[in-house]
């Protein structure tokens, strides 16, 4: 992979373990494309808590902006 990627990632995850995810984000740092890495700690498979849904949300329309350009709403807080 060779292009921005956005990683969203649940630590409690029993279908897609951390290491998972985690041997990716280092695989693609070692080959120079630094991956946005967003791990909650306190999530499973999917983003069920409403404010991680928001903070997602937000991480991603930035992550598209600033890749595809456009603009996003900073997020609050």
């Amino acid at each position: 992979m060779k292009i921005p990627l956005l990683i969203a990632q649940g630590a409690n995850d029993p279908r897609v373990p951390q290491s998972e995810s985690d041997q990716i984000v280092a695989a693609l740092r070692n080959n120079g494309v630094p991956p946005e890495y967003l791990l909650y700690a306190d999530e499973g498979h999917g983003l069920v808590k409403p404010a991680n849904q928001l903070r997602f949300t937000a991480a991603a329309e930035r992550f598209l902006a600033d890749n595809l350009g456009g603009q996003y709403e900073p997020e609050a807080g």
